[in-house]
């Protein structure tokens, strides 16, 4: 996140952060998702009570991570990386 951010106030053409505006919004998501099932499941683990809730919990933050949250860094490389394609494509002569 903080790469795309960065990316993002410091780019000299306007254009090169609009291009990557929907990959972040998705990685802003998933990453906020990620810290959310994380911190549901480091309350599932200092809980007591209802055993199989607690199990479920975890597991579900754990297939959320191995399953979702890695699509993280190729977001990232498309905010970072992907501009200057999307930008070119977006060069129009308008006379």
């Amino acid at each position: 996140m903080e790469e795309c951010v960065q990316f993002i106030v410091a780019a000299k053409d306007p254009r090169a952060p609009f291009a990557g505006a929907v990959p972040f919004l998705e990685l802003m998501g998933i990453v906020a998702g990620g810290w959310q099932m994380a911190r549901a499941a480091l309350a599932a683990e200092k809980a007591s009570g209802d055993d199989s809730f607690r199990k479920a919990k975890i597991a579900t933050a754990r297939f959320y991570a191995d399953h979702v949250l890695v699509q993280a860094p190729a977001l990232r490389n498309t905010v970072v990386n992907g501009a200057a394609g999307t930008v070119e494509n977006l060069t129009v002569d308008m006379s």
